[in-house]
């Protein structure tokens, strides 16, 4: 049994109590921040979202060009775009990154947050459209061969998805989807040990050239 430690990355230095004046993209603090991690050996960066919040997979992609071995926990929203594309976005980032890209699935936050990207469904709906897309999702990284699959939310005819992920295999992918509850917020990751939050260390990132 092992431990992960995941710590937490943004676009600018800022916290809960404390926001920060400048752009909401600050290249070369997200550099370092995302250094920080790597350099203090953290297993995985948490990149959050919200509907005011930078595109998470760009974020990852920015940063993994900027580290060698850290992982990246992208939060991702079922609902807005379709799950087989989310499915060849994810695979394809991970194959640009080595491998490190892992997905955080959050069914959703307050309807009035949900709203503000356009998602006007009540949260039981949520959930159900969840278990669907992540159903989908398992699908696009394991099936060898085109599927169609019809639900409540959606249907899709002779899906395939050529891009998979580079180093770990489609069943250890389809295992760890199947460890997603519906109304929860669990990682879909290769890591079979248990996930610890660690402390942040955004003071950190100071001290990195």
């Amino acid at each position: 049994m092992s431990i992960e430690f995941i710590g937490l990355i943004d676009t600018r230095e800022q916290s809960e109590i404390k926001r920060s004046p400048g752009p909401v993209i600050d290249r070369e603090y997200t550099r370092r921040i995302t250094r920080a991690h790597e350099d203090a050996g953290f297993d995985k960066v948490l990149i959050g979202t919200a509907s005011i919040f930078p595109e998470g997979t760009q974020v990852a992609a920015y940063a993994a060009q900027h580290s060698e071995r850290l992982g990246f926990l992208v939060s991702h929203r079922p609902g807005f775009v379709a799950p087989t594309l989310a499915a060849r976005a994810f695979a394809t980032l991970d194959q640009f990154a080595g491998g490190r890209i892992a997905i955080h699935i959050i069914t959703g936050g307050s309807d009035a947050e949900m709203a503000r990207d356009g998602d006007h469904s009540i949260k039981d709906e949520r959930y159900a459209r969840t278990d669907e897309y992540l159903d989908i999702l398992k699908l696009a990284w394991t099936s060898d061969e085109p599927f169609d699959y019809h639900g409540t939310y959606y249907e899709v005819t002779d899906a395939f998805s050529a891009v998979r992920s580079p180093l770990v295999s489609p069943r250890r992918l389809a295992t760890a989807c199947d460890g997603v509850l519906s109304g929860s917020m669990f990682e879909i990751s290769r890591s079979t040990g248990w996930v610890r939050k660690a402390k942040r260390i955004a003071a950190a990132a100071a001290s990195v050239a």
